[in-house]
Parts: C-alpha cells; sequence; structure tokens
C-alpha cells in the first residue's frame, strides 16, 4: 500500500513538474523550446538570422506540444514551418502578417467538408501537406508504410481499385491494362519510369525520398490530362526551402540527397542519387542467379527571377545492368536499360487571376535485350531485342478567372523518333512441351523505324452554381501522325459535377472519354507486329458520396463503369508469365477482344489521428471482362474482392504500421487433356475460365528517430508478406511416369515473393 502511495505521489509530482515548466514558457527563448521538441522525433531546420537566441515567446501558447506548439509560438513572430522531409521542418518566413494571439479557444467546428473545391471524382492526394479529409495518407505516414524496396508506388496500390501482385510496382487500376496510367513528374509524363522493365518493373524512378504529394486519379481525370485511358499519378517533388541533407542505407539502397538555397533564398537546389545493393546480396545466395545493378539519380534548380515569374531545369536519369540466369544457366538473359529526362519550366503570373507555364522537354529510352535458351531435347534459340526512343517536347499550360469562372487551355506539341531492331530464332524438339508436341521453328526480325508527331489542345472551365452546385466541364484533343494508322483526330469530351448535401456530405458524378494511342515505345514486335493500332477509347461513367462523421471518420463510396471500345490486341502467357522470354514460351497468345468493360463498387474508411492512432478501411467489389466473340472473357488482373487494412501508431520517436492486402484470386487456364490419349493442349475457348487461390500479405514497418547532435538518424525494420503466405502466381505442367510406365502430366502452382525483409537507415539533417 505505501508502495502505491508512493508511485501516485511521484505521479502527481511528474504531472505538476510538467504543468509548472509548460506554464513558464513565456519569456523562454524560441530556439530554446524548438530544441526541447527534438525529444519528440521532430527536427527543425533554422539559422540565427531567421531564430536569433533574442527571440522569445511573447504571450503563454496554448498548444502543449508537438507541431501545433512550435507553429503557434513561431506564427507570433510571422515565421511558419515547411515540411521538407518527415518529420523535419524549415522555419520559414510566413507570407501572411504575423496575426495576435487568440484570445478565446474557437468554437466548436463541423466536420472538415471532403474537397469542397475538387469536382472530380476517383481523386486522392497522398502524402500531401495537411490533414484535409480528401488526402488518403499524409506524407509522413506514407514514408512508414512498408513498400518493398521503399518503393512509391506501392503507396497507390493500397488504394481502392489497385489490383496488385506484390511485386510489380504498377498494376491494374480499376480494370485497365498497366499500361493505361499516365506517371507525371514535376508536369512532365514520363516514359517507361522503371527499373528491370523486362523483369516485372519492381521499382521505379520515383524515389520515395524525392517526392512531396502524389496526386492520383484512378478515373474521371480533367482535360489536361490525357492520352491513357486507366488513370493519372501526378507526382512533385520535395522543396525543401533551407540546406538539408540525407544519406542512408538499406539492403536494397543506398542513397544520398542534398537540397540548398542561393541568393538569399531566391533560389533553391536539390540533387539525389541512389544505387541499388540487391546484387551484393544476390552474391550470398546458394544459386547463381546472375548479377543485378540499377542506379537513378535526381536534380532540380529552380529560381524566382522576380516575385511574378520563376524558371526551374528538372534532369532524371536512371540506368539497369542485368545479367539473369535460371534453370541452372539453361537460359540466359543479358539487359541494359537507360532513361535520360530532362525539361525546362517557366512559369509566370500575369495577374492575381491569370498565369501560364511552358515545360520544354527532351526524353532520350535506350531498351537493349539479348538471351539464349539452350535445353538439351527440348529447345533451342536466341533472342536480341534493341529499342531507342527520343522525344521532344513543348507544353503551354494557362489558367484564367473570369469572373465566377475558372478556365484551364493549353496545348502541347512532341516529335518523336523510334528504332527497333529485333530478331528471334526458336527451335523447339518434337515431344516439348508435350509428348504429341510436333516441334517448330520461329524465326523472326523486324527493324522499324517510326517518326512523327504527338500533338494535343485542351481546355477545360470550373464554376459555381449557387450556393451547393460546381460544375466542371472540358474537352481535349489529340492527334499522333508517327503511327501512321490514320484514325484522325480523338476528341474527349469530360464532364463533373458536385454538390454538397450538407457541410458534412458531397456528392460527386462524372462522365468522360478517354483515348489512347499506342505508344511510339509500345510496338509488339517482338510477337510480329510491325504496324501500329488506331486509338483505343474508353468511356467512364462514375459516381461518388463522402460524408465526415463528428467521431472522426471519414467516408468515400464511389461506385464506377468503364466501356472499352475499338481496344488493341496484346499477349499474354496463360500459364507463367514470370519468364525471361515470353514471346519464345509455348503459352503465348493473342487476346484480340472488340471491347471490355470494368465496373466495381468501392468504399474508403479513414479514421482521422486521433492521438497515436490513425488508419483505414477499403473494400471493392468489381469485375473486368473483354469481350471475345459473343463471350464475356475475365480479364488476366480480374479480382471480385480486395480488402485493404491499414493501421499507424506514431509515439514520440517510435513510428509502426501494419497493412493487410487482400484480393481474390486472379483468373487462369487449365490445360484440356485429350479423353483418349490424355495429352494436354491449350485450349484459347477456355482461358480465364478457372482462379488461382486468394492473395493475402501482411506487411509491417517499425521505425525509430534518434535526435543526434547533428540531426537525426532513422532506423527501420520492416517485413513484406510478413507471414510467407504463398500466393499463387504461376502454373507449370510436369511429366512424371506411373509405376506402370505410363506418363501423366501435374499441375503445380507457383507463388508470388515469399517473406522479404529488409532494415535501413537513414540521416537527416
Amino acid at each position: 500500500m505505501k508502495s502505491a502511495l508512493r508511485r501516485a505521489a511521484c505521479l502527481l509530482t511528474g504531472m505538476l513538474i510538467s504543468h509548472a515548466a509548460l506554464a513558464q514558457l513565456q519569456g523562454r527563448g524560441v530556439g530554446d523550446v524548438l530544441n526541447e521538441l527534438r525529444a519528440q522525433g521532430l527536427v527543425f531546420i533554422y539559422n540565427d538570422q531567421i531564430v536569433p537566441s533574442s527571440l522569445r515567446i511573447e504571450g503563454e501558447p496554448r498548444a502543449h506540444h508537438g507541431l501545433e506548439l512550435a507553429r503557434e509560438i513561431l506564427d507570433a513572430h510571422g515565421l511558419t514551418l515547411s515540411e521538407a522531409a518527415p518529420r523535419v521542418y524549415a522555419v520559414v518566413r510566413n507570407s501572411s502578417p504575423a496575426r495576435p494571439p487568440r484570445a478565446a479557444p474557437p468554437p466548436k467546428s463541423e466536420p472538415a467538408r471532403l474537397e469542397e473545391i475538387v469536382v472530380q471524382t476517383s481523386r486522392y492526394t497522398l502524402a500531401a501537406e495537411g490533414v484535409a479529409p480528401k488526402n488518403f495518407l499524409r506524407q509522413d505516414e506514407v514514408q512508414a508504410m512498408p513498400r518493398l524496396a521503399e518503393e512509391t508506388l506501392r503507396a497507390v496500390q493500397r488504394l481502392p481499385g489497385a489490383a496488385s501482385n506484390g511485386l510489380s510496382s504498377l498494376g491494374s487500376i480499376r480494370g485497365g491494362a498497366p499500361n493505361e496510367t499516365a506517371i507525371v513528374l514535376n508536369g512532365l509524363r514520363l516514359y517507361e519510369p522503371f527499373h528491370l522493365k523486362n523483369f516485372y518493373s519492381p521499382v521505379s524512378l520515383l524515389d520515395s525520398r524525392l517526392i512531396d504529394n502524389i496526386e492520383f486519379y484512378s478515373g474521371g481525370f480533367p482535360a489536361p490530362y490525357g492520352d491513357r485511358m486507366s488513370a493519372v499519378i501526378d507526382a512533385h517533388t520535395i522543396r525543401p526551402g533551407q540546406r538539408y541533407y540525407e544519406a542512408g542505407v538499406s539492403l536494397f539502397h543506398t542513397n544520398a540527397l542534398a537540397a540548398t538555397t542561393f541568393d538569399d533564398e531566391r533560389g533553391q537546389a536539390l540533387i539525389s542519387l541512389r544505387r541499388s545493393n540487391i546484387g551484393e546480396l544476390a552474391r550470398y545466395t546458394e544459386e547463381d542467379f546472375g548479377r543485378l545493378m540499377y542506379e537513378d539519380g535526381f536534380g532540380r534548380i529552380e529560381y524566382a527571377i522576380t516575385d511574378s515569374t520563376r524558371v526551374s531545369l528538372d534532369a532524371l536519369a536512371s540506368q539497369d545492368k542485368v545479367v539473369a540466369k535460371r534453370d541452372q544457366g539453361t537460359q540466359k538473359s543479358r539487359a541494359l536499360y537507360r532513361n535520360r529526362y530532362g525539361w525546362l519550366t517557366l512559369e509566370h503570373d500575369w495577374s492575381p487571376t491569370a498565369s501560364s507555364r511552358v515545360i520544354v522537354s527532351a526524353t532520350d529510352l535506350l531498351n537493349i535485350r539479348h538471351g539464349m535458351v539452350e535445353q538439351p531435347g527440348q529447345r533451342s534459340g536466341r533472342v536480341d531485342d534493341e529499342r531507342a526512343f527520343k522525344i521532344a517536347g513543348l507544353r503551354l499550360e494557362n489558367t484564367l478567372q473570369a469572373g465566377q469562372v475558372n478556365h484551364r487551355f493549353g496545348g502541347e506539341v512532341r516529335e518523336l523518333w523510334g528504332d527497333y531492331d529485333y530478331s528471334l530464332d526458336l527451335t523447339v524438339a518434337p515431344g516439348f512441351p508435350f509428348s504429341d508436341s510436333p516441334g517448330s521453328t520461329t524465326t523472326r526480325s523486324a527493324s522499324p523505324a517510326p517518326q512523327g508527331y504527338e500533338n494535343s489542345a485542351y481546355w477545360d472551365m470550373r464554376t459555381r452554381l449557387g450556393e451547393r452546385w460546381t460544375v466542371e466541364a472540358g474537352i481535349r484533343l489529340d492527334v499522333q501522325t508517327y503511327d501512321g494508322s490514320d484514325d484522325g483526330e480523338q476528341w474527349s469530351p469530360r464532364l463533373s459535377v458536385l454538390y454538397v448535401l450538407s457541410p458534412a456530405t458531397t456528392l460527386r458524378a462524372g462522365w468522360g472519354r478517354f483515348h489512347q494511342s499506342q505508344g511510339i515505345n509500345e510496338l509488339q514486335v517482338e510477337d510480329g507486329v510491325t504496324q501500329f493500332h488506331p486509338a483505343q477509347h474508353a468511356d467512364h461513367a462514375i459516381l461518388s458520396m463522402e460524408h465526415a462523421f463528428e467521431a472522426g471518420f471519414d467516408l468515400r463510396v464511389e461506385a464506377y463503369r468503364k466501356y472499352y471500345r475499338s481496344i488493341h490486341p496484346r499477349f499474354e502467357n496463360l500459364l507463367d508469365p514470370l519468364v525471361f522470354f515470353p514471346e519464345a514460351e509455348y503459352d503465348r497468345l493473342m487476346v484480340d477482344a472488340r471491347s471490355a468493360r470494368a465496373e466495381g463498387i468501392e468504399m474508403l474508411l479513414q479514421m482521422r489521428p486521433k492521438g497515436s492512432w490513425s488508419g483505414w478501411l477499403s473494400y471493392t467489389l468489381s469485375q473486368a471482362t473483354d469481350r471475345i466473340g459473343d463471350t464475356n472473357v475475365p480479364r488476366s488482373w480480374d479480382q471480385r474482392h480486395a480488402v485493404n487494412l491499414g493501421v499507424t501508431w506514431a509515439s514520440g520517436p517510435w513510428t509502426a504500421t501494419f497493412i493487410n492486402s487482400f484480393h481474390s484470386g486472379w483468373p487462369t487456364t487449365s490445360l484440356v487433356f485429350d479423353p483418349a490419349t490424355g495429352e494436354p493442349r491449350i485450349d484459347p475457348s477456355v482461358r480465364n475460365r478457372s482462379r488461382l487461390g486468394d492473395f493475402n500479405s501482411i506487411d509491417l514497418r517499425v521505425t525509430r528517430t534518434f535526435i543526434l547532435p547533428r540531426g537525426a538518424l532513422d532506423v527501420f525494420f520492416e517485413m513484406s508478406n510478413a507471414t510467407s503466405r504463398e500466393n499463387p502466381c504461376c502454373v507449370k505442367y510436369e511429366l512424371e511416369r506411373n509405376p506402370d510406365g505410363s506418363a501423366r502430366y501435374v499441375r503445380d502452382v507457383n507463388s508470388w515473393l515469399p517473406v522479404v525483409p529488409s532494415l535501413g537507415l537513414l540521416w537527416r539533417y
């Protein structure tokens, strides 16, 4: 009893001392308090000119801890915080005048209105600053998420409508093919921004340490975006605003970042470098899988010429070198990939209601792939594939507010050059892959060199109609000359409507047509296609309801339907997609659908941060089918049910995130066996009539931040597929002999990745 009383007395004494310390903030140095807040895992960047030692807290703040306290004591001096990186904030001058301390607490606020000025349906903002209900995750939450290979785009895969296999960095969005998603960085559309392109593209060029925010449209995107049918990922890089450094190492990457300002903060510079460590880890595996190395770098310099004119120069480059082996070296592949992007941006504000942006860009891509297969008694062959592409672009964007109407209009001109050099020589012996297979010889070569233009123009407007209605309408025009398809101009109308039912409830509806040409880099020469197909298109219809509950939850329910017309033929491997040379496999098949349909209902429930906790729960019911002949055939990424559950706990220097991702099994094809001989064969009429087992992955990440004399050190540990669940991906049929000497074929199902642990360090200063 006495010990319990002593503990209670100590606790009460501690509380009183803590309260007394808080009560004495008035008159203390601002810099001293900011330094003490580092114990909560926060890092503040400033110099003695912005926060001199003489700067004092003039009035007793109402906030008691964390960012709220820092912002309040800075705001009284005309200063504010700019997030340079997760838990790293630069102290900058506030453009608005300092506000006097508030005399009384504010009245109880209504639940925040969801995306009040955003009319489009299917729009999510990842990693954006602020905690408005329209955001899916704040920036620090995205960084805290478990992401295989620290891949940024895996955050998109947590959103409703995304279909992920756990390996690729980009998957299907709402039933569309992966190449139906546009990726934009600082205003430039990126072509093929991935590492290991012919090996399922597990890592993108969007280094997670660089990205400040991602605006993601899963459908119904506005007229400034075009030439893709499903989705848009629009990313923007960080702008630290002060001198800032990072250096990190993990099992997957070694990376470094540096930023600074110059000319009295009118200019900013940023550079980032990243190199893979997977090649070094592969040396310790029992089996020789080959060698792998990739690296990328990004640089940006920007300068405010005047208060109304800004210029920036961005550069992004990557290089991959791969030597891969499988089946005891009977299959080998050598690959070299090189991406280079450079773009100059000029922005000018003509007035408070009018502005323009001009982007001049150059893109250079090189993809080289050589391979061989030598399986005695089965098959032998060689593939040589070299592709080079150059794109020069000029884009103009304008905004104009005329009365109650906001206009956006502009256009883009791209000149494109392509150079393909492809050859395949393949000999398949009789009796492979099945005992009654006749054998074959395939020789294929192609060297097309397309060249021409890709032009576009757009206009859209947004206006409010009364207190409750907002309408956005637009139209887009696209035309291509490099493809030689003579399909003419593609007109794409768009319409979105928003209705504010109450301060907490918003309704949206959207419809639009979205065209997609076959990109100059997308010609399927490996499958014998040497002519471009005409542009395809999809019509989107979307209904959405959003509600903010006073209990601290935000709900979004959205229904969509996409109807595809004039879609391009595509080639798939029916049984095993994880192969070196897809075009050389016996299960390769052309899917030539005359139309397709994708439809579904999505639900996203987010819990606003409550103390140390935040989280989300999403569910999607959907289907995606091709119309082949008179039959609806499930697309290979069709998943009827998908659930994502995420919980984040953040307290002081600790952050932990748990995510469980589930989706029902993807379609697969079973071989048909001859009833007389027992021999299997591929029957296209039964394609995707079966289902693989369900996919489920539990992913974890824990981060501990240590405050150092110079900056902060983050130590993290994460596990992808923590339970090492066998999630089926691929099917093989192996010949086995029965005791009586007869043959039978056994179906073997392989899995996606097992448990993948990772750990790393990141120093931030």
